[in-house]
């Protein structure tokens, strides 16, 4: 049977194997969740004995294929056909949402593993709405899951019950109404009452010609852009939020992990407009985050927090001065080591307290700038792409299947110590606490 698992950065981790039910665990490794989807098995005999499973999974594709092409065309009724009035409730907005932005790709996908047994109904039909944004690249894809009740009616199926899989990210499409804009690199959504969107547009352009050649790889030619307003659309339009730079903006990536492949998928930015522009850094503030696009494609779920923020870091030019002349002068750095950023999940998850994170942070960027300039930016780059080379196959066989468990997280928590290990060693011929040296040393000599 085929598995994969999803992780959505700052949300969720999901693995699927036919027949098992959509799990998903928290992406703060340090205290996973379990969250199966019930009733995908069924028991009984199908009110139609020439309905078996198998042939169940071909008429539900079928009816799946019709319904999204009636999508596709522009009409939303037909897309709701044969959907029961609680089923249409939840479907709605997905339907007319879907038609006010530019999408291409649009497809119904049954998880036919969740089709199991034989009865009168099936529960827990598992459904995948997969869709892309028309000029951004292929492999940019996004899906949202549906957890169905169905019952054969007739030659066709009815959808009794329709509830959108836990775990799953709404896109703002589907939750609201939504405008467009497009610029050069950027396909921006936002809520009509935004005042000013050709402001931040112009801002994330020349962010990106900043950031451009910084990387010494490409830059993908076209990103998502969700701009909120205020703090009570951004909580509702990006998904759970991790650390102290979260409710200004955020970029959100999912991973999609089988034994052949790490798909890097659903890349946007989410946009906080009121906080980006209180302190005047909002240029800062979009090149850190454009920076953590451009490397997402070598972004893995074990690549430590320090590394990815750091190059987002290095990459907005960020280099905080006056917290690293307060930590060096009063020890506050005194605690924080390589080793343990390296096995933390996020950056300032060992305080509750902003200095505390703050710190990591400033570390972290210390770090990124003591490697590029004493090694090299290709080498610095060489270094983030690593965590890249490890095989599939080995992440893979480290995500639990039926169960989160301490040796789980363990294991995960191994491999980013072992990978940072080796490739510290490999690329920079440094061991952790000689990189804690080296850190320590640039950043004085800076002051």
């Amino acid at each position: 049977s085929e598995r994969s698992w999803q992780l959505s950065a700052g949300s969720e981790l999901r693995r699927d194997r036919h027949g098992s039910g959509w799990r998903s665990l928290r992406a703060t490794l340090c205290c996973l969740q379990l969250f199966v989807t019930a009733g995908c098995g069924t028991s009984g005999r199908l009110a139609d004995p020439g309905i078996t499973p198998d042939s169940a999974q071909g008429q539900i594709q079928r009816f799946l294929d019709n319904r999204i092409s009636r999508l596709k065309a522009g009409d939303v009724e037909g897309y709701l056909a044969g959907l029961e009035p609680q089923a249409e409730a939840v479907e709605r907005p997905f339907a007319t949402g879907a038609l006010s932005v530019p999408l291409e790709g649009l497809t119904l996908t049954l998880d036919k593993g969740s089709i199991r047994g034989g009865a009168d109904a099936f529960r827990g039909v598992r459904v995948d709405l997969g869709y892309r944004y028309a000029g951004l690249p292929e492999d940019n894809a996004f899906r949202v899951g549906f957890d169905y009740d169905m019952v054969p009616v007739g030659d066709g199926w009815r959808v009794t019950t329709s509830t959108v899989r836990a775990g799953s990210s709404q896109p703002v499409w589907a939750t609201g109404p939504i405008e467009t804009q497009r610029s050069e690199h950027f396909l921006a959504l936002h809520r009509p009452a935004l005042s000013d969107p050709s402001r931040i547009m112009d801002e994330a352009e020349q962010a990106r010609s900043q950031l451009d050649g910084k990387i010494t790889f490409p830059l993908e030619n076209s990103y998502l852009l969700v701009i909120a307003k205020d703090e009570a659309e951004y909580a509702s339009m990006s998904s759970a939020t991790l650390g102290p730079v979260s409710a200004i903006a955020q970029v959100e990536t999912s991973y999609e992990v089988t034994p052949d492949s790490i798909k890097v998928l659903s890349r946007q930015m989410v946009i906080n407009d009121r906080k980006l522009h209180e302190d005047g850094a909002a240029l800062e503030t979009f090149r850190h985050e454009l920076g953590h696009l451009g490397v997402a494609q070598y972004t893995r779920p074990f690549t430590p927090a320090w590394v990815s923020e750091s190059a987002a870091m290095y990459l907005a030019g960020t280099r905080p001065t006056s917290i690293w002349r307060q930590g060096l002068r009063q020890g506050k750095f005194d605690g924080i080591t390589i080793d343990r950023l390296t096995q933390a999940s996020n950056l300032g998850e060992h305080g509750s307290s902003k200095e505390g994170a703050s710190l990591e942070y400033a570390y972290s960027a210390a770090a990124a700038w003591y490697l590029v300039e004493s090694f090299g930016p290709e080498k610095y780059w060489e270094f983030y792409r690593s965590y890249a080379t490890v095989p599939p196959a080995e992440l893979y066989e480290l995500l639990p299947e039926r169960t989160s468990s301490p040796q789980s997280e363990q294991a995960i928590e191994a491999l980013a110590v072992a990978k940072t290990g080796a490739s510290l060693q490999g690329m920079f011929g440094l061991n952790t606490a000689a990189l804690d040296t080296g850190v320590r040393d640039w950043m004085s000599k800076q002051l």
